[in-house]
């Protein structure tokens, strides 16, 4: 099984990336802000320090501007932040894991589940209107992974449901991570034990950092989560990592370097075991080309490795190929000759988005009120007044769903025309 870490004690393509999961999800929600979603409340100079993974630098400023404050009698604990996420920054630095970069593309947040190139056998991610939550369903069983908030924590946590005729069991929240704080970007690789998600806490290197943890059969638990360091995290956002063992490729995404609203999708080809950069005989700036991946030309490769690029960035490119030959449809809705819509990442209109969350809706119950009419006509073909109640309700409801449909085409259309 090809894995990232050493664990100590233990979307139109083929996969769902729309912004919609009427069938299977629970209410989404909006995550709350913990424990930090803003740029460095520093100056501008610790900031480019610490974003490029100068450490000593900023902690020899940090610690400057602390005592200057406390001369003036000011508060230090801004200044004292930033020395510990420095001394988390270069502890990171002595374990930097070398991975082979294939890839990599900048997206719009809204949409980076499109730059995953998945086949179906890994499962469906789906991403919530808002693109702060990924609900993630895999082949096991019907098994769905979906943030949640709880009722004894404003945090986010992963819960796990089951499908079972198209219905949602009753939810269990997954516990004994370890992490206190935002839980968000759930996958679990097809042997049912590796598992990858993202998080935000007061541990990690700053905001969403990537963790990977297995789960252990005999105790039926999840051993605690590990973060998994550089360069699969920074101190900007980093979430969303995906194996696709056949393959032998991996996807994870990260706002670091990049302008709001923007993400980069990095593709890597996963280690069996963690190769960690030897930080005695390296050099500094080597090391932080490698954690940081601001220039992924920069790093070097050797000729054996070239080859293993070039090997992975062929198979990439087929998956893609692939991918974008098909498809996914979740409905189908024909708005003219010209254009149908099959997501509801389809519509571009707001307003004709959420009329077609209703029109789905009142579909499915018009296509369950005519089965319950003809259930009705074949068990009690004496029980007129019962039938004709049905009937009156199947042509209201087919009225209600016409109308649907011509107001979808006339916001959709409208500003086009």
């Amino acid at each position: 099984m090809k894995t990232i870490i050493t664990l100590i004690v233990c979307a139109t393509l083929t996969f769902t990336a729309q912004a919609q999961t009427d069938s299977i999800a629970p209410e989404p929600i909006i995550p709350p802000t913990y424990p930090y979603l803003v740029s460095l409340p520093v100056a501008e100079d610790l900031q480019t320090d610490i974003l490029t993974y100068q450490f000593d630098k900023a902690a020899a400023a940090a610690k400057k501007l602390i005592a200057t404050a406390k001369r003036r009698r000011k508060p230090t604990t801004e200044y004292e932040n930033i020395v510990e996420i420095c001394k988390k920054g270069e502890s990171g630095l002595r374990g930097v894991d070398k991975i082979i970069i294939v890839d990599s593309v900048i997206v719009n947040k809204e949409d980076f589940l499109k730059a995953y190139p998945l086949s179906e056998d890994l499962g469906t991610l789906t991403i919530s209107e808002k693109g702060d939550i990924v609900q993630y369903q895999t082949q096991l069983n019907g098994m769905v992974l979906c943030p949640v908030s709880t009722s004894d924590t404003t945090a986010l946590q992963i819960t796990r449901y089951y499908l079972e005729k198209d219905k949602l069991t009753e939810g269990e929240v997954i516990e004994w991570l370890g992490i206190e704080g935002d839980i968000n970007y759930p996958f679990l690789m097809p042997d049912g034990q590796t598992f990858y998600f993202a998080a935000r806490s007061n541990e990690g290197f700053g905001n969403y950092d990537l963790y990977a943890t297995r789960y252990d059969s005999d105790s039926k638990r999840f051993y605690q989560a590990e973060n998994m360091g550089y360069p699969y995290n920074s101190y900007a956002n980093d979430y969303m990592l995906v194996i696709d063992e056949v393959a032998n490729l991996g996807w994870f995404a990260s706002d670091r370097f990049q302008p709001v609203g923007k993400v980069c999708i990095y593709t890597f080809i996963p280690n069996e075991s963690r190769q960690t950069i030897d930080y005695a005989t390296t050099d500094i700036e080597t090391i932080r080309a490698a954690a940081s991946l601001r220039s992924i030309a920069s790093i070097a490769l050797t000729d054996e490795q070239k080859q293993t690029k070039a090997n992975a960035s062929r198979r990439l490119k087929q998956l893609s190929s692939t991918a974008s030959a098909t498809i996914h449809k979740d409905f189908e809705f024909v708005l003219n000759d010209t254009k149908t819509c099959y997501t509801l990442n389809d519509f571009t209109s707001a307003k004709a988005k959420q009329l077609c969350r209703e029109w789905l809706q009142k579909t499915k119950n018009l296509s369950a009120l005519n089965e319950q009419l003809q259930q009705t006509r074949e068990s009690s073909p004496a029980a007129r007044q019962q039938i004709l109640n049905l009937e009156g309700r199947v042509m209201e409801l087919k009225d209600e769903v016409h109308r649907l449909e011509k107001n979808i085409r006339a916001n959709e259309l409208s500003p086009q025309q």
